[in-house]
């Protein structure tokens, strides 16, 4: 009987290629294959969209050409070819992405960036993100002699150097490029923003400023992922500055140009006359200076006497008093639990869990004490959407609204909802009845004006808001109750966000047009909701303020406050007397006064004068096989196979092959090809399959896999008669399968649920080999092929997570089983249910994990991890080595494509064990595990390739035993031995080796307590499970 092991791990490659070519590279998930795709083309531009999104893909493409235009002239020569944009709508986040392999592509989601104040500084938010996306691609997608020598034999393999060298780079240089460039090549981004230079202005002044080998990092410490914009694109801007725009092309000719790869700073000196270590060392100097003139700037101002109430928040976000004053709620994403809300006393006190949220969920309290807010939930395994909901004072929730892309609600005194609804590119105010969820739409859905951030008035008259207009970043601006403009509070191009109403009719926000985000405030006529004084300023601190809002009762104003770790909450009483006039405006917003009572200024028509919009440019549908086509082939290593004999020695019965191995997948998912082929060293035998997946129903999702495999197992112990000697026999085998399958994703934002159902035949010959490992000539098979059916089935739960400070999963269970059938279709009825003979055999097997994680100390939560897995086979085919017990799991090596070192999964792990010391046709085995941190390192070595992390350490128990059949056959028996079992330690490290490849590196030491066994020490990669 062929190993279990290695007929699972060829299931397991074909699975893992296809979720390879289908898997999104963003969190927000693949995009809907099923959608009704439409296509134009430009000059340098194959644009994506579905059917009601051209107006988006027209305004697309029209941006990607003009920034095409400046990028080529600004930076790098252009490819040849055309660039594919996806412009996709099915999730209510705000990013793009870029990739160069296998072919050059852009992603626009078409949700506009009014979140907050990193991605809202745009004057045109699709001409900003397009230019970043694709600063990305001419950056990526640049190579040398060696990379374009190699690309024209294996083609574009997905590997850094030297096919795609500038994938070899820090983060902070490829984000900080992109980031550079769509700032200096449209009118706003985030360097011409105030949110990079508020997280460095504060961690210089907090003593947290990073050095350049933190900054290449991944580390979870804020500002986290945000890190590789933020120092990269304002340290880059100041290089440029200092040697002129022109260097950073060369630059990366320099990085693409190396034949010993990953010397930046070598590549620094040829560019800019100085290495990066150097530089950085002088930008520090000269932000410190600054930042020395910037606090003498705030300590000549009025102080602000804030009090700060939460520790360790890091998105502490939006506090809120209760309509009674007694209760304070906030929104918390730590990077060690859930994200939640949590309530406290008014002074953070007694702080408790309310409800977890998908997210960190932007919310207002109903006159009742409920609490309505807005979380994202998948509609269906491809769209995510923002709804609302509503929690009570005891952690109950039920669901608002469903599929209505709500988000921002601000509750009236009436109970009405007003909401932002975000689609089709467009994000505007709509009102929604808390009876039946009913929407109304308030404000003009438009392109060009995106609105966020309502706030509804005490006395539920009036409606303030954000408004993003085209010239300006965003101004807080009055609408009454039907959406009609009474006033516009500010004119300016600074951000003004999260408005919010005092019980005195006094309006706050937070604005950062003195270059620092602060609070400011204005009175506003009850009657005619106009501005009725001046603009005061309320806060003037260092580091940066936002999200306030003031208690039923008029005392304090609860705030966010920026600090080096993140977003505290904290809260300063409200007292209007001591407001002052603001303080001078940065040049660089333009702010004018506003004036008391005054009417708004007439609004721009509502046509978005684009030439896209306007061009006659011919779309047709979607035709996927412009870019499904393989378009790289690389090498591949197939490690051989090999037995357990007695005394712990192991014997090959089949040599490793090597061979190739390609793959593809069109544009919006919905076909993938995969291909691979190897040849033995034992006698030329190949594997290989062919397999076809498509989506093109969206669900399920179906393939057809055709593939062979060469395999083998033993030693089985036999003799020819009573008095005869024992022979060592081994088997080798040949399997060759053509199957189909079906997959049933379920997909919610806190769980998956999944059921595959796959179905096929198999042509099967196998052969003895004696101890030498030919062809036995005293013992043979009485029937070497077969023609077998297969089938089998596997339904899959989890709600398994991570969070951002563990070093694996930490909450959450996940469980899987699987059945299968296989039987003989060629077998004689006098050879049915003859073990030898017949090869049928029917098997199950289970697999569970729970996880559980409480704060103890260190940087991360402590865990309790426990697996169980377990298998049972019947049949005459479940012969003794069906299943093998023992090993220690982990995960190979991705760097290199053959897999040398790292591990690999196993179903029946015990570690101190090799795999298969134990077999059977009935296994089992279980692990628990203490978890725990050990050190938040964070460090590197200057500019070498290797950043390590944190550390974490582990406990574990481990045991399983395998056996069957028994009372069978003496050939067959294989009786029940004593269990596997042992205890030991893990130290995982978490390091970043060669600037992009993340690696949870596990060494680990072993006492088994079975079979005499000494102590062993152990190396792998991933977590154990």
């Amino acid at each position: 009987m062929v190993t279990a092991s290695r007929r699972d791990k060829v299931i397991a490659l074909l699975v893992a290629v296809l979720l390879a070519l289908t898997a999104p590279p963003h969190a927000a998930g693949q995009v809907p294959p099923d959608e009704a795709w439409r296509t134009l083309e430009t000059r340098h531009f194959r644009v994506t969209f579905p059917s009601g999104l051209e107006d988006v893909g027209r305004l697309a493409a029209d941006r990607a050409e003009a920034a095409w235009a400046r990028l080529t002239d600004a930076f790098v020569e252009p490819p040849d070819g055309r660039v594919e944009i996806l412009v996709t709508d099915h999730a209510d986040v705000s990013n793009g992405f870029a990739g160069v392999v296998p072919f050059r592509r852009v992603t626009l989601f078409a949700r506009p960036p009014v979140d907050g104040f990193a991605l809202s500084y745009f004057h045109d938010w699709i001409d900003l993100v397009v230019t970043h996306e694709l600063a990305h691609v001419l950056h990526l997608d640049m190579t040398g002699p060696l990379g374009r020598l190699l690309r024209g034999v294996f083609g574009r393999v997905p590997a850094p150097w030297p096919f795609f060298p500038q994938a070899g780079t820090p983060r902070w240089v490829v984000e900080g490029l992109a980031t550079y460039y769509e700032s200096a090549l449209t009118p706003s981004g985030r360097v011409h923003g105030t949110y990079h230079e508020m997280v460095l202005r504060t961690a210089l002044a907090e003593g947290r400023f990073e050095d350049l080998d933190e900054a290449t990092g991944e580390s979870p410490l804020w500002p986290g992922g945000s890190r590789p914009y933020v120092y990269g694109s304002l340290f880059l801007d100041w290089l440029l500055e200092r040697h002129g725009p022109e260097r950073m092309g060369r630059f990366a000719d320099a990085v693409a140009d190396q034949w010993i790869p990953y010397r930046l700073n070598a590549a620094a000196r040829d560019a800019f006359g100085e290495s990066f270590s150097d530089a950085w060392d002088a930008w520090r100097a000269e932000l410190e200076a600054e930042l020395d003139t910037t606090r003498a700037r705030v300590a000549a101002g009025p102080s602000t006497p804030l009090e700060t109430l939460t520790e360790g928040a890091r998105q502490g976000a939006r506090p809120s008093v209760s309509p009674d004053g007694r209760r304070l709620v906030y929104a918390r994403a730590d990077g060690r639990s859930d994200s939640q809300l949590r309530v406290a006393g008014l002074d953070g006190s007694g702080s408790r869990r309310l409800t977890r949220t998908n997210g960190v969920a932007l919310f207002d309290w109903t006159p009742g004490g409920d609490i309505v807010f807005s979380q994202l939930e998948y509609a269906d395994p491809y769209h995510l959407f923002a709804d609302l909901w509503v929690v009570g004072s005891d952690g109950e929730v039920r669901r608002l609204t469903d599929g209505e892309r709500l988000d921002h609600p601000s509750v009236a005194p009436d109970g009405r909802i007003v909401a932002l609804r975000t689609e089709g590119g467009r994000a505007y105010l709509v009102e929604v009845d808390p009876n039946d969820g009913a929407v109304r739409t308030l404000t003009e859905p438009r392109l060009d004006r995106p609105w966020g951030f309502p706030a509804v008035s005490p006395d539920g008259r009036w409606i303030a808001a954000v408004r993003w207009e085209r010239g300006a970043a965003s101004d807080v601006v009055v609408l009454d109750r039907d959406g009609a403009e009474v006033a516009r509070l500010t004119r300016d191009g600074a951000l003004d966000l999260a408005p919010a109403w005092a019980p005195d009719g006094t309006l706050l926000w937070a604005s950062d047009r003195t270059g620092i985000a602060n609070l400011y405030a204005v009175a506003v006529d009850p009657g005619t909701g106009r501005p009725a004084g001046p603009v005061r300023q309320v806060t003037n601190v260092l580091t940066a303020v936002a999200f306030p809002s003031v208690d039923p009762l008029g005392r304090w104003i609860h705030l966010s406050e920026h600090h080096a770790d993140g977003w505290e909450v904290a809260r300063l009483p409200y007292e209007p007397s001591a407001w002052f006039e603001p303080l001078p405006a940065d040049p660089r917003f333009g702010v004018r006064p506003v004036v008391a009572g005054a009417a708004p200024a007439a609004s721009p028509p509502a046509a978005v004068e684009d030439r896209a919009l306007e061009e006659d440019t011919a779309v047709r549908d979607y035709r996927p096989w412009s870019t499904l086509r393989p378009r790289f082939w690389e090498p591949l290593y197939r490690e051989g196979v090999d037995v357990a004999l007695p005394g712990g020695r192991r014997q090959e019965v089949l040599g490793p092959g090597f061979g190739f191995a390609t793959s593809a997948a069109d544009l919006v998912g919905r076909h993938a090809l995969g291909a691979a082929l190897t040849a033995s060293t034992s006698g030329g035998r190949t594997d290989g399959f062919v397999t076809w997946a498509w989506a093109g129903l969206g669900s399920p999702v179906l393939a057809v896999t055709v593939d062979q495999s060469w395999d083998g197992a033993g030693p089985v112990l036999t003799s020819s008669g009573p008095d005869a000697p024992t022979d060592t026999l081994f088997l080798r085998e040949r399997e060759r399968r053509l199957s189909a399958g079906a997959s049933f994703p379920v997909r919610r934002f806190r769980s998956f649920t999944g059921l595959s159902v796959t179905g096929g035949l198999v042509w099967e010959r196998r052969e003895l080999l004696d101890q030498a490992l030919e062809p036995s000539r005293n013992y043979r098979l009485e029937r070497p092929a077969s023609r077998l059916a297969d089938a089998s089935a596997t339904l899959s739960f989890s709600t398994a997570r991570s969070h951002a400070f563990a070093l694996g999963l930490e909450d959450g269970v996940a469980v899987s089983v699987r059945g299968r059938l296989r039987s003989v279709l060629d077998l004689p009825d006098t050879l049915s249910g003859v073990e030898g003979a017949d090869r049928s055999f029917q098997e199950v097997v289970g697999r569970a994990r729970g996880y559980h994680s409480f704060p103890v100390f260190g940087f991360s939560d402590h865990v309790v991890a426990l697996r169980g897995s377990g298998g049972v086979a019947a049949g005459p085919g479940a012969d003794p080595f069906h299943f093998e017990v023992g090993g220690s799991a982990g995960q190979a090596e991705s760097f290199t494509g053959a897999a040398l070192f790292g591990g690999r999964a196993y179903t029946f792990p015990v570690r101190g064990y090799v795999n298969g010391d134990r077999f059977g046709r009935t296994a089992w085995s279980v692990s628990g595990e203490y978890r725990f941190p050990l050190a938040m390192v964070n460090q590197g070595w200057g500019l070498l390739p290797l950043h390590i992390d944190r550390v974490a350490g582990a406990f574990f128990l481990d045991a399983g035993n395998a056996w069957g059949p028994e009372g069978s056959h003496p050939a067959f028996q294989n009786p029940r031995r004593s269990t596997l079992a042992s205890a030991g330690a893990e130290v995982t490290v978490r390091s970043l080796t060669f600037f992009s490849i993340l690696a949870d590196v596990r060494t680990g030491v072993a006492l088994p307590f079975a079979d005499g066994r000494d102590p062993g020490l152990y190396l792998r990669l991933g977590t154990s499970f």
